[in-house]
């Protein structure tokens, strides 16, 4: 197996350093707010995924952390009780946050589509 430096050589390592910031700015401004959606992002292309399909592991990942409406308890958290209405209000937010996600355009699926079309 190659070395850790040849795998993972400084330069590089800084330069992605330095531009987490913008891509969490990319990220965010293509809808993906969840926290950690940019490791899930950067951990794709590592992994050699495409643009593409390293966004849609971000958005994986904010589905992941959204959850599902029918995971709202009604009993609430630790021995506070939920009221019905608030279960229902609750899930309804939950479901609006997955449609808004699942919804979102990848903008590298875009470009490519741009590009098959001329």
């Amino acid at each position: 197996m190659a070395a850790v430096t040849e795998l993972h050589p400084e330069s590089e390592v800084r330069r992605q350093r330095r531009n987490r910031a913008v891509l969490m700015s990319n990220l965010q401004n293509t809808g993906l707010r969840m926290p950690g959606v940019e490791i899930a992002y950067r951990a794709a292309l590592m992994a050699g995924a495409t643009d593409e399909m390293a966004w849609e592991a971000a958005r994986r990942h904010e589905l992941i952390l959204i959850g599902f409406p029918d995971e709202i308890e009604e009993r609430g958290g630790h021995g506070f009780p939920r009221a019905l209405d608030s279960v229902a209000s609750a899930r309804k937010r939950r479901q609006a946050l997955i449609d808004t996600c699942r919804a979102l355009p990848n903008p590298f699926a875009l470009s490519v589509d741009v590009e098959r079309a001329a």
